[in-house]
């Protein structure tokens, strides 16, 4: 919902420039995407690897609606650029996005704290093959004053809000794992255990995760907190494991008395190792 805020021309150029001096890298802007994408409601957000990226930042998907086994998710690319606010995107780097979009059959979004041109907008603000969601340092600040992201009252851009903010117990992948894990063949992505898996005795599946193996494995072999194995049964819709009450009893998210605690699982992947660190919210 649009918050009503009255501010000026002169007041958002200082925002927006308080906005993008914040950042002191690229990375830590991509962390920050993170979790605003998590916020605007997409699922299975990862900051991809910082080398041979295929000038894709982060991805992410969209569930789709009901029990139709995946069928309707729409999977995303996603694009970040920390210029200063002042500058334009090369509409070249748009149309590079474009093509690793549709080459992945997804959706594009380029994110930027500067703007895009005129030729841009229209270029990619109709309809296309491969769609692309432009948001530009105004349209960023206008949803994370919506969202409260590091924005409070008038606006006031709030370092010591940004800062609880990037510094949650959701860690980074730098401060999860050693700068060893971060190789080609390395898979980090974190996604919520709802109350509704619990009762149901499911661990929702991401599908960054399920695309590394074989579509007829019907089980998965898992280590939850580097301590405890299973093997984990596939469901027919590829979209969930079966068979984890055992695991929700040993890590308190289900009681004796049938009490269910949601919680956050982290998945790493690494080759064909998986292990699942799992803590209650």
């Amino acid at each position: 919902m649009r918050k009503n805020i009255n501010i000026s021309a002169t007041e958002y150029d200082k925002v927006l420039q308080e906005f993008y001096e914040y950042f002191e890298t690229g990375y830590k802007f991509e962390e920050f995407l993170k979790q605003y994408l998590e916020k605007i409601g997409l699922d299975e957000v990862v900051v991809t690897q910082r080398s041979r990226d295929g000038g894709v930042d982060l991805t992410a998907v969209r569930n789709g609606i009901g029990d139709l086994g995946g069928q309707d998710f729409i999977k995303y690319c996603i694009q970040a650029k920390k210029y200063r606010p002042s500058n334009t995107i090369n509409i070249k780097d748009v149309r590079e996005l474009a093509y690793v979009a549709n080459k992945n059959k997804a959706m594009g979004i380029f994110i930027t704290t500067a703007k895009f041109s005129k030729s841009t907008k229209e270029e990619f603000g109709g309809e296309q093959v491969t769609p692309i969601i432009l948001i530009d340092g105004k349209t960023l600040i206008d949803s994370c004053i919506d969202n409260e992201l590091g924005f409070v009252y008038k606006p006031c851009f709030s370092k010591q809000y940004m800062d609880r903010l990037m510094f949650t117990e959701n860690l980074t992948i730098d401060d999860k794992f050693t700068q060893n894990d971060l190789k080609e063949n390395i898979v980090i992505v974190e996604k919520k255990i709802t109350a509704n898996d619990i009762r149901a005795r499911i661990l929702s599946l991401p599908k960054v995760i399920l695309e590394h193996f074989p579509k007829d494995e019907t089980t998965l072999r898992v280590c939850f907190n580097n301590e405890f194995s299973k093997d984990l049964n596939i469901n027919k819709g590829r979209n969930y494991l079966a068979g984890v009450t055992e695991v929700y009893r040993k890590y308190g998210l289900l009681t004796e008395d049938n009490s269910v605690f949601p919680a956050i699982s982290s998945w790493k992947l690494d080759g064909k190792q998986l292990n699942i660190d799992i803590r209650i919210i």
